[in-house]
């Protein structure tokens, strides 16, 4: 008789999320007693041993470094990127939940990013008053980056997809309002869609996350490879005709954060919609990847983002 220690996938998935929530109470807790410093000086102990012991993201992130430099790096090299990658991870989690648990959310959290590059962009494109697209990735500390925008006199909010688990959600939903981000969430969409053509049509930011795959997007290159990805920044430009450009947060060399806001990215508008979605989609992800490629081990390897993707000989 095979022995199972689960009865079937519905309890599995709830044990899981109890373990995830007390893990998420108990660093809280923890963080309390620790100085910002030693709390980042933990999470990398425990990045370490994340790569080790999670086997199945430690298997998702190799998988995709491999298809991305696979023919440039070496074998060690492949697996120190995995391995930098799940200690940003633990960092980032365990810095956003400290500033969280000292209270430190509710003052000025932001005070983090000591630098920030191309503002002029985002009051250029702000200027003309038809919204702004902003464009990032699940890089470097992502939750900042709102709270930053805000302070600088940007108000902004993002579409975000809800956690499986109600309470843990709800959890986050307060950590996002304190860190002062607003989010539209993500289902439904039909009511996603509505709220953020609204908010762009007031002026406003809205910032999209590029790097996950969607069973509801396009097949477009991203990182050399084709696959799905969102069509709403795409869809958004061409109707609202805001101006895109990619914002991201990324951390330097001191442990602070850096604000980098590129150059707008001229939208393709030929008459012809389907064409014309593919074209910008493929030109949002190169801007993407762009930021991706210069802070590698920032970025969450460990998403299925190439889901059923190989290399192909000569590719």
């Amino acid at each position: 008789m095979q022995f199972r220690i689960f009865k079937n996938k519905e309890q599995k998935k709830r044990i899981e999320r109890w373990f995830g929530r007390q893990s998420v109470n108990l660093t809280m807790l923890f963080t309390r007693f620790l100085t910002l410093q030693r709390a980042r000086s933990f999470a990398w102990i425990l990045g370490n041993l994340g790569f080790y012991l999670v086997l199945r993201q430690r298997r998702a992130a190799i998988h995709n470094i491999n298809l991305i430099y696979g023919r440039e790096k070496s074998k060690k090299e492949l697996q120190e990127m995995a391995r930098s990658t799940f200690i940003h991870a633990s960092c980032f989690g365990w810095e956003m939940l400290y500033l969280y648990a000292h209270g430190l959310a509710k003052g000025k959290p932001q005070n983090l990013v000591k630098t920030v590059e191309g503002l002029q962009h985002l009051k250029t494109a702000f200027g003309r008053g038809r919204g702004v697209i902003g464009l990032t990735a699940h890089l470097g500390n992502f939750t900042l980056l709102g709270s930053k925008l805000n302070s600088l006199g940007f108000p902004n909010t993002a579409i975000m997809r809800q956690l499986k688990d109600p309470k843990l959600e709800k959890l986050f939903s307060t950590i996002r309002g304190d860190f002062k981000q607003q989010w539209i969430p993500k289902l439904p969409v039909s009511r996603a869609i509505r709220e953020s053509i609204t908010w762009l049509r007031q002026g406003k930011l809205l910032v999209l996350y590029m790097d996950q795959r969607s069973g509801r997007g396009i097949k477009v290159d991203f990182m050399g490879i084709p696959t799905y990805t969102p069509t709403g920044a795409a869809v958004f430009a061409l109707k609202t005709e805001a101006a895109v450009l990619p914002i991201v947060n990324v951390q330097d060399n001191s442990g602070y954060y850096k604000l980098i806001i590129g150059e707008e990215i001229p939208v393709v508008k030929t008459g012809r919609h389907k064409q014309d979605v593919a074209a910008n989609t493929l030109r949002f992800n190169q801007a993407i990847e762009r930021y991706i490629r210069l802070y590698p081990d920032q970025w969450f390897w460990f998403h299925n983002r190439w889901k059923g993707e190989i290399i192909k000989e000569g590719q």
